[in-house]
């Protein structure tokens, strides 16, 4: 079969690898420089496992090509998986802006029994209600009869996306009607070794997605209101979650300074769409949208005025181990720290100087100019940050994450500071 996908990110560039097991695979991407990379066999995904050496032997073999030119894509194939991106409006409402253009594009090229595959994260009833709509327009096909329509959730995590989707997971498939389940399941069979599970329909499979990011979500503004609460009474958070979490039922989750990511804050937003007043998803995300400043709040009042102090942050990904920083909490604590007049600099040792500088519109700081500052944010979980060695004119460390020893950083003649932490 021939294969294209539509949207070449931290997923789309897995799935194409995975999709050239069986057939020709065209990526379609409008970023004209990764496009490129991709043709020369370059993986724009570097420490995604399995990739980079997946990537360029199925380009050297002729299997995988890539292109800015969709239309040629959606032409050139039998199955077309859409996975750009569904993002947020200023005021958290979805922006389907890309989705139905790409839609669009696949529309008018859609040819009798194709199959289009949906994985992009979408509020409950969006792959029927507008994708299935927009392609039955554009193509004067029906939805499940003249071409098949399938919603099929990527359950991920990058750098570990291949094993993932076709080793740990159990792939979910959920069609506009029955027909188009079979003929999706009888693809995912062939590169999902863990089994494929035929849900009643797409708004199920939609459902499903979407409540892994909203339970992960509601239970981090759990533990943040938890720490909240070990903060007024002195108690360590880290080890009341330790020991409660002894208990194999329980997953208390840890507290921080944010929740970043381009899936889990969003998520709940889309449900959202749906539900008219909600008692828990919409006080969650009041929540964990205060806790950048909750945590700036932490360090003034052991450290006092900010203005022209030294502060660095640490990491600027949304968490750690991976470079993906969209809506991550370093952001956050750059636009509150501005307003406090202090002198920032940023570290992450995924990000170049340029980048840092580019991103953030502040100071670049070397790893080894860290103990030059009179604060260090530990914003992201960052192996490297791990065994630093904390020093120097250092007053105050604050772990944005909880993952640091306290007693060492302490040793140093450091003041220790983190959420649900205070005075340990």
């Amino acid at each position: 079969m021939r294969f294209a996908i539509f949207g070449l990110g931290n997923i789309g560039i897995p799935l194409t690898c995975i999709f050239a097991s069986l057939g020709q695979v065209i990526g379609a991407d409008i970023d004209q420089k990764k496009v490129d990379m991709i043709n020369k066999g370059e993986c724009p995904l570097p420490n995604e496992e399995r990739v980079p050496e997946l990537l360029k032997k199925y380009v050297n073999e002729g299997k995988i090509s890539a292109t800015t030119d969709l239309n040629y894509a959606a032409k050139n194939s039998d199955v077309k998986i859409i996975i750009v991106p569904l993002l947020l409006t200023d005021d958290k409402k979805p922006d389907f802006s890309v989705i139905t253009n790409v839609t669009k594009i696949i529309g008018k090229k859609l040819k009798k029994n194709d199959i289009v595959i949906v994985s992009t994260t979408m509020p409950i009833g969006a792959t029927r209600c507008i994708i299935g709509k927009i392609l039955e327009n554009e193509s004067k096909l029906k939805m499940g009869d003249g071409f098949y329509l399938v919603y099929v959730p990527e359950r991920t995590m990058n750098p570990h996306v291949i094993e993932d989707l076709t080793e740990k997971w159990h792939q979910i498939i959920g069609g506009a009607n029955k027909s188009s389940a079979d003929k999706a399941k009888e693809i995912y069979d062939k590169i999902n070794k863990k089994g494929v599970i035929v849900v009643r329909d797409c708004e199920t499979a939609e459902m499903i997605k979407l409540m892994e990011g909203v339970y992960r979500y509601t239970n981090i503004a759990l533990a943040n209101e938890v720490a909240l609460i070990c903060e007024k009474f002195k108690i360590d958070f880290i080890e009341v979650m330790k020991n409660f979490n002894l208990i194999p039922v329980y997953n208390l989750h840890k507290a921080g300074v944010g929740v970043g990511g381009h899936c889990i804050p969003v998520y709940p937003c889309f449900v959202l769409e749906h539900v008219e007043g909600s008692d828990l998803i919409r006080p969650s995300i009041e929540i964990n949208k205060k806790m950048p400043k909750h945590s700036i709040d932490l360090i003034k009042r052991e450290f006092g005025s900010l203005e022209n102090k030294k502060i660095g942050i640490l990491g600027l990904s949304y968490r750690g181990g991976i470079k993906e920083d969209r809506l991550s909490p370093s952001y956050d604590l750059i636009k509150i720290l501005k307003s406090e007049k202090a002198d920032i600099f940023v570290h992450d040792p995924f990000y170049s100087k340029e980048e840092i500088k580019n991103k953030t519109k502040e100071k670049y700081m070397n790893i080894n100019e860290i103990n030059e500052m009179d604060i260090v944010i530990v914003a992201t979980d960052h192996e490297e940050y791990k065994n630093l060695n904390f020093g120097g004119k250092i007053k105050l460390l604050f772990d944005g994450k909880g993952f640091l020893d306290p007693d060492n950083v302490k040793s140093k003649g450091i003041k220790y500071v983190a959420v649900g932490r205070v005075g340990i």
